[in-house]
């Protein structure tokens, strides 16, 4: 069984504008450190996850392609975020020494949190995208295209 590539390493790295590999083959995201192989395990659990929604899915020009490979990049960049972050939200760049308390969690955690929030509603409009075509698929000539999610003023 070969499970086809929607996603590959280089583009998720490109995504995240992660650095690396370097020479312990380690990735940098948020200046935080990733081995390979477990960049590499995001993004074969993101390839087979959406082979295992549309396994028949190959043609290039099928309209689902695109929102597949678009919600496997997301996938797997939500991955990676998780794991590189691990418990680190939390506490991880605070520290103190003596009576000075150095706190640089916040813009640490903000920033990963967004991304991670924007990744998950990515990723889930575009499985909107791949399994709308497939339920419709039969029954009308319409593509239907899930937006994402509206901008409040």
């Amino acid at each position: 069984m070969s499970v086809p590539e929607f996603t590959s390493i280089s583009e998720a790295v490109s995504h995240l504008n992660a650095t690396g590999p370097d020479s312990k083959s380690n990735y940098t995201i948020y200046g935080l450190t990733i081995s390979a192989a477990s960049f590499q395990a995001q993004i074969d659990h993101a390839n087979k996850y959406l082979y295992s929604i549309v396994p028949s899915l190959s043609d290039l020009t099928d309209p689902r392609y695109v929102c597949a490979q678009l919600a496997a990049l997301d996938l797997a960049c939500l991955g990676v975020l998780v794991t590189v972050v691990g418990g680190s939200l939390i506490g991880a760049y605070d520290y103190a020494l003596g009576d000075m308390h150095v706190q640089r969690a916040g813009p640490y955690a903000t920033a990963i949190k967004i991304a991670i929030e924007g990744y998950r509603q990515s990723m889930i409009g575009n499985l909107v995208n791949v399994s709308s075509v497939v339920k419709l698929a039969h029954s009308s000539r319409r593509i239907p295209h899930d937006s994402g999610p509206e901008l409040e003023p």
